[in-house]
């Protein structure tokens, strides 16, 4: 398995780093469980799929050596605790750079983010052009991003719906609260080829300056960003 670094983001005060994860290369040596904890072995036998046992096996083994070479400890040794919401984080013993991290996967591809102190999230979506848009974003998005949406040209309107999503579930994962925070309690910018922008949460018009977005550039055929929590 290679794990393959993309790019550095530079967003607001916070530094992040992005790496690839293949999910579908041939079998190799990499797909034993040796650096995983017991826990991520247990959670690993309860897939029902041999594909999806695999998969998380994968991007937990690179999730735990792309952290080593940033702790300078061993993939093995890395000990996680989980927030009050569920957020896994390293243990603050093992955690001297205050590093907060984040890990997403759709088919085959998996990326990893990993920056400074402040809580960040990602996404990554492959973009399927068989979904019913305008069905699903009555569904998850807010009135204001439905409205985005309805008023971009047919040609992009694909591309705009994922990425809103994406945005949407970084941003949602930065929070550290995932599927408890309401996905129409907030609104993002809808446009592909734009700038992404929190534009509200909750009634707050001001919250593009305390939460910040960026898309994530990861080849064609899937779409990606990057939220980060400014506000600390």
């Amino acid at each position: 398995m290679t794990v393959r670094f993309v790019h550095s983001y530079n967003i607001g005060r916070t530094h992040v780093d992005i790496w690839k994860v293949p999910l579908e290369e041939p079998s190799s040596a990499d797909d034993d469980t040796s650096d995983l904890s017991s826990d991520e072995i247990g959670r690993s036998k309860r897939f029902l799929f041999e594909e999806d046992r695999v998969h998380f096996i994968r991007c937990h083994f690179a999730l735990r050596h792309v952290l080593a070479g940033y702790l300078a400890i061993s993939a093995s040794e890395i000990r996680f605790v989980c927030s009050t919401t569920g957020k896994p984080q390293i243990v603050a013993e093992q955690n001297s750079r205050a590093l907060s991290f984040n890990l997403s996967h759709s088919a085959g591809m998996a990326l990893i983010a990993v920056g400074g102190k402040r809580p960040l999230g990602i996404d990554i979506e492959k973009i399927r052009y068989d979904v019913d848009t305008f069905s699903l974003a009555e569904r998850f998005f807010s009135p204001r991003e439905c409205a985005g949406l309805r008023a971009l040209p047919e040609l992009i309107r694909v591309r705009a719906f994922f990425a809103c999503w994406t945005r949407k579930e970084a941003f949602v994962k930065a929070t550290g609260e995932g599927l408890s925070f309401p996905l129409d309690d907030f609104s993002v910018t809808t446009h592909p080829d734009l700038s992404p922008e929190v534009e509200e949460v909750r009634g707050n018009m001001g919250a593009h300056e305390q939460w910040l977005l960026a898309d994530a550039h990861v080849g064609n055929g899937d779409r990606a960003a990057l939220a980060v929590d400014n506000r600390l």
